[in-house]
């Protein structure tokens, strides 16, 4: 996982895009350098990626981590209306906030006078 003692970024709308490039830079190179290093396709190593991901994010929290899959996959389900979307986008929103619940949690340091 990252650095424990740096903060959980929540932006604004104003700024998303722009961290949303930065990413996608970082990303792209990550995948590039990556699949140089292994001898496989892009594609390969972002699937390899993805599911050790999952397996990082399940451990915070399983359930959370499963609504999550389920509404990015619903979200670009090209057969699901526009109210089916909004929804997986509800759901989404709310997997990543118990995520980053979970994150706090983790990176709290032990208290109390137990």
């Amino acid at each position: 996982m990252t650095d424990p003692r740096k903060p959980i970024m929540r932006h604004d709308a104003a700024s998303q895009e722009a961290i949303r490039q930065i990413v996608l830079a970082h990303l792209h190179a990550a995948t590039e350098s990556g699949a140089r290093s292994l001898g496989c396709t892009g594609a390969s190593f972002v699937t390899m990626g993805i599911g050790i991901w999952c397996s990082e994010l399940a451990d915070l929290d399983a359930r959370a981590t499963a609504q999550l899959l389920r509404a990015v996959a619903d979200i670009y389900d090209p057969a699901l209306n526009d109210a089916g979307k909004l929804r997986a986008e509800k759901n989404r929103r709310s997997a990543v906030n118990r995520l980053l619940a979970a994150v706090d949690l983790d990176m709290a340091a032990p208290g109390g006078r137990a």
